[in-house]
């Protein structure tokens, strides 16, 4: 009888962990392969809980109930402790096995954590091999079923055949799994596994074997046909005994993790959505025209989607990604065959250009231009998008692949700055304008950082009663080292680097404190208007959540008004509707701020739940320069009033404004005119003494 010494040396060999355990998990065998990937030694191991090295104890308790009713378990992924904390990936299967009137379980145990494993030799040496072949052969030949049973639980197929033959003479169950073939079908017809090599593969493998000399160990990947006619990809691990005369083989079906490595190599160098080239694909692309063309010049484009976070964020990134993809479809289509497009990221793409033309150039980047005014359909709605374009020229605009994409965003940016939809070319004096951003912007971070953004509040007149109607909260920066920064300058910064968002939380988090501080001063009504970005208005949950924060501080709706621009509502209309018809039932009143300088239509007007038109200061400086603007100031006023809305003049600098939009029934007056934006702290004071801070004085 055979010791169980040759037995656990050969499983020693085996690159997958093995593990053999009692009904209570206590480790009674562990190969090296599970004490590599668990990393202890198996000294210690041995005696230890296999529940200690679970990063889910109850994995343990469900598998084994399950061998119990079944006789074995489904492949399942397990996660292991390993010695330095990590926790090691790994799929296991289990069975229990009989032996000596006691029960034992048995454990396959496959390492996830390293793709690549499938993929390495199964590091059984030369030596190694003739030291277990003929122990290996004498227990395949002595019919013990533990071993059987043992080598039925491993994955791999484990065979050998005659060398001078090539029939099989051994081979253990698993052989089923990879051929689809059972083990007795092909021990009944020893040349079955040639006939199931792929034709292609035949005279490699025949090749392989005839010049495997005696003593050596080499491996072989090779494709074979299942019995339902599926390929699949083979690696073995083959030596050939110098004394037994046998080509002993180990076999592990790679197909998937070949087909792993290949997508990852293809992922490597594409977009997994798109399928175009990424980033790393045009880097390279670049560096080899650098190298292999350097003096052929091409266009380099790069393109930015219009609007497109604003999709992302109501509509979710399913519909996102469904435009991306078409973007990517409608810019191989456009392009020429030798020109190389590429995802730079999120929704950026990359065009290089073979013909530089300047004719050439500037058509094929108004074709992107009005390919993007095609409808993108997805769920049944149709999205409109714009596409804003830098492009830069080599040599002449810059040397490397770096520059060459810094300046093409720099032109895209001007692109975005001078209206979007459009497309311009790179300049030097570009540069100058980035800087400039990149100073405002770090001292917009200082204020958010050191709480430098300060509100001042602006008197709103009942132009009737001449009473205070309420306030317009006006963002301040006074930088301690840079002085006063205007808001038209960090506002514009804000905007374009999303830090309006931080911004719009310090707004309204200032304003409704000073609604709360001026409510305990003063019994009579009144409102704080703050102006909302378009930024802000398309957050999915800004209704809402500026609703939850008035409740929270216990402020009435009724004191907050919110102030858009007409082209942060035309953004998109769609979204911006849903998100003031949500503020107004929830009690905030909404002002239409800029009105006569962007599309100025009265027909999207009815559409939302408007209560204030604020007519532009424009037409008020200029009322007795330009005689037209009286007229209009006057129509405008009309039509508001029709449609159920009241009117705000801004800009009343001169008693001559005033008079006007007084006699010309304007409802609400707000101007230097009257006051200037004052501190928060002065007009407290001002309150809690009773002084008049506006003039005309109130009646």
């Amino acid at each position: 009888m055979q010791t169980e010494a040759p037995l656990y040396d050969v499983l020693n060999y085996l690159p997958e962990g093995i593990l053999m355990v009692d009904e209570r998990g206590v480790i009674l065998f562990a190969n090296e392969a599970f004490s590599e990937m668990v990393g202890y030694e198996n000294d210690i191991l041995l005696g230890l809980n296999i529940l200690s090295l679970l990063a889910d104890i109850d994995v343990f308790t469900a598998c084994i109930a399950k061998v119990m009713n079944e006789g074995k378990s489904l492949d399942a992924e397990t996660d292991f402790l390993h010695s330095d904390g990590r926790i090691i990936q790994a799929i296991k299967s289990v069975r229990m096995i009989r032996h000596n009137e006691h029960i034992r379980f048995f454990v396959n145990i496959r390492n996830l954590s390293d793709i690549n494993r499938l993929n390495k030799e199964l590091r059984l040496s030369k030596e190694l091999i003739e030291y277990q072949a003929h122990e290996l052969s004498t227990l395949l030949n002595s019919k013990n079923q533990e071993l059987e049973e043992i080598l039925g639980s491993i994955d791999e197929v484990i065979w050998y055949i005659d060398n001078q033959t090539l029939s099989l003479r051994y081979v253990n169950n698993a052989v089923e799994g990879v051929f689809g073939f059972t083990k007795e079908t092909f021990l009944a017809d020893h040349s079955l596994w040639q006939q199931q090599i792929y034709p292609d593969d035949r005279e490699l493998v025949k090749m392989f074997f005839e010049t495997l000399r005696p003593g050596q160990s080499q491996e072989i990947r090779f494709r074979i046909l299942r019995n339902d006619g599926e390929s699949r990809w083979l690696n073995s691990r083959i030596h050939h005994h110098p004394t037994l005369k046998l080509f002993i083989g180990i076999t592990s079906d790679i197909t998937s993790s070949k087909t792993q490595s290949d997508e990852i190599a293809f992922l490597a160098y594409h977009d997994p959505l798109t399928l175009l080239p990424n980033r790393a694909k045009l880097k390279r692309q670049l560096e080899n025209r650098f190298e292999h063309s350097s003096s052929t010049p091409f266009a380099l484009l790069f393109l930015d989607l219009d609007n497109f976070k604003n999709i992302n964020d109501t509509m979710g990134h399913e519909v996102g990604d469904k435009i991306l993809i078409e973007v990517s479809r409608r810019i191989l289509a456009t392009a020429g065959e030798h020109d190389f497009c590429a995802r730079f990221g999120g929704d950026e793409f990359v065009v290089l250009l073979q013909d530089t033309d300047i004719s050439h150039v500037n058509m094929f980047a108004e074709r992107m231009i009005q390919m993007f005014k095609r409808p993108f359909r997805v769920k049944e709605i149709d999205f409109f998008l714009s596409t804003s374009i830098g492009i830069v020229l080599y040599p002449q605009d810059a040397q490397n692949g770096e520059d060459l994409i810094k300046h093409a965003d720099t032109a895209m940016y001007e692109a975005k700055n001078k209206g979007k939809n459009q497309f311009v070319y790179y300049h030097s004096s570009m540069q100058r304008a980035i800087h400039n951003f990149l100073y405002i912007e770090s001292l917009v971070r200082d204020g958010l950082r050191q709480n430098l953004f300060e509100l001042y509040f602006q008197p709103l007149i009942d132009s009737k009663t001449l009473r205070l109607e309420g306030y317009e909260a006006l963002m301040r920066l006074p930088h301690p080292t840079e002085g006063f920064v205007s808001p038209d300058i960090f506002i514009t910064v804000a905007e374009t680097n999303g830090d309006i968002l931080l911004i719009g939380e310090v707004v309204l988090r200032q304003a409704c404190d000073f609604i709360t501080s001026v409510r305990q001063l003063c019994s009579q009504p009144f409102f704080v208007a703050i102006n909302i970005s378009s930024k802000q208005l398309h957050q999915m949950h800004f209704a809402q959540d500026l609703l939850d924060y008035l409740k929270e501080r216990d402020i009435p709706p009724s004191f907050l008004k919110v102030e858009l621009t007409e082209s942060a509502v035309m953004e998109n209309i769609d979204i911006a509707a849903v998100q003031l018809n949500k503020l107004k039932e929830g009690g905030v009143r909404i002002a239409l701020d800029d009105f006569g300088t962007g599309y100025s239509s009265f027909a999207y007007l009815a559409q939302l739940p408007i209560d204030t038109l604020k007519i532009d200061k424009s037409f008020i400086l200029t009322l007795f320069e330009v005689n037209s603007n009286r007229h209009i100031v006057e129509a405008m006023s009309n039509l508001a009033h029709v449609l159920g809305m009241s009117v705000t003049a801004e800009g009343v600098e001169e008693s001559e404004h005033f008079d006007f939009l007084i006699q010309n029934k304007i409802d609400t007056l707000q101007g230097y005119h009257l006051s200037r934006p004052l501190p928060r702290n002065v007009i407290l004071q001002k309150l809690q003494n009773s002084d008049p801070y506006f003039t005309p004085l109130p009646v």
